[in-house]
């Protein structure tokens, strides 16, 4: 299967997930460009391994996907193969207000199924298409400021939801909060937002010096157990982890002893290690932390391709994101992260290695940018189909991580 899936954040103001924009390529021939493709059988093929070979739950098991319809989907009424309370049909910008189109979307509309309209730019003659919107997705690179302002103000008489597509700072955020604007799309709350002289907190502080205990390379199981069972949070997780849906065990675990002698002392460092996370991070969107999550796992998973230690690769996914969570630059927050090599530490500041490569790689799927991310599947000669399976593995066990 000559396929790249992926998914992108859509998060409310409260910075809670809404639901994620299904991204995707098709590639029969790896010679044949992005451009040239067919967006009817792309979508087409996209609607059956998302929904049906793959089950919708593997991709987004909360919230809504957020999936491109063309002309001719839309015409064939296509969103009727799709579940109305788990998608959103997003209408391309491309898309012209025919008379057959607008009869198809009220069809759609009466049936349950949300719309959106992407890259919208209000015009006169598109009035009916925005009646029936419940959602417009606005560009926030393609526009300018005052290009945005003069959107919104010819959207306020209509009982819709803006959506900022391609928010990529702290700054667009803002400005896009100030104008209404209830749902956002990019990258904006992945990046660090540092103040300066600004130290870590003291919960902070006293999670890292956790961090340091638990990857101590002399720590011993008996200490981890008596950290796990010293703390409410550590004690109630971990047994809820080891009895989610990920692990399939028949018999309940109950005890901390029992629940680390099944998992063993390395993967309960890296559950502890995770959880440590996700506890720095209580005050940002958690979708932070689930990227940081599936990063993880992907990596681990990619590792052997990439002839790396899963185990490294593992830990550099989910500490990539560290500077973003504790508002600190990372060259402070690495060096009382003594206990990660050194070869880590240096994919993550910046500097290339293989482990940089692999972060990069992750990061441009991530983005959807299966383009440039074709050079390093070629180079280390992985299959689309091994991707998908490895990044929606990843996905669930994130997803089982965060849904209790």
């Amino acid at each position: 299967m000559e396929f790249l899936i992926g998914r992108q954040a859509i998060l409310d103001k409260n910075g809670k997930t809404f639901g994620y924009e299904l991204l995707y390529r098709e590639n029969i021939d790896r010679n044949i460009s992005q451009t040239n493709l067919d967006g009817n059988a792309a979508t087409s093929r996209v609607i059956v391994n998302a929904f049906i070979n793959m089950g919708i739950d593997k991709i987004a098991k909360n919230g809504r996907v957020f999936i491109n319809f063309t002309r001719d989907l839309i015409l064939e009424k296509i969103y009727k193969m799709l579940p109305k309370e788990k998608i959103v049909v997003e209408v391309l910008e491309d898309v012209v207000a025919e008379k057959e189109i607008i009869k198809s979307l009220k069809n759609a509309k009466e049936q349950g199924y949300l719309i959106a309209l992407d890259d919208f730019v209000f015009l006169d003659h598109l009035q009916e298409m925005v009646k029936l919107a419940d959602i417009i997705k606005v560009d926030f690179l393609e526009l300018s400021r005052n290009e945005i302002k003069k959107q919104v103000e010819k959207y306020k008489k209509y009982k819709l939801k803006l959506l900022a597509e391609k928010v990529e700072t702290e700054d667009d955020y803002k400005f896009a909060t100030e104008l209404g604007f209830e749902l956002f799309q990019g990258f904006y709350f992945t990046k660090p937002v540092i103040e300066a002289k600004r130290g870590l907190a003291p919960y902070q502080a006293n999670i890292v010096k956790a961090l340091r205990l638990i990857n101590d390379p002399n720590s011993e199981i008996e200490g981890i157990i008596d950290l796990i069972s010293g703390d409410i949070y550590l004690n109630t997780k971990l047994l809820a982890l080891v009895n989610s849906p990920y692990f399939g065990l028949r018999a309940k675990v109950k005890t901390v002893k029992k629940a680390v002698s099944l998992l063993g002392l390395n993967k309960t460092k890296e559950w502890l290690n995770m959880l440590m996370v996700s506890k720095l991070a209580e005050d940002k969107p958690q979708e932070l932390v689930i990227i940081s999550t599936v990063r993880a796992k992907f990596a681990e998973l990619l590792a052997k391709p990439f002839k790396l230690k899963s185990e490294n690769a593992y830990y550099m996914g989910l500490f990539s994101l560290i500077d973003s969570i504790l508002g600190v630059k990372l060259e402070d927050i690495l060096k009382e992260m003594n206990y990660l090599d050194n070869d880590i530490k240096d994919a993550l500041l910046g500097k290339l290695n293989s482990y940089r490569e692999l972060l990069e790689f992750i990061t441009l799927y991530e983005n959807g940018d299966f383009l440039n991310a074709e050079k390093t599947i070629e180079k280390h000669e992985l299959s689309d189909e091994n991707i998908n399976k490895y990044y929606l593995e990843a996905i669930e066990f994130a997803d089982s991580i965060y849904s209790f």
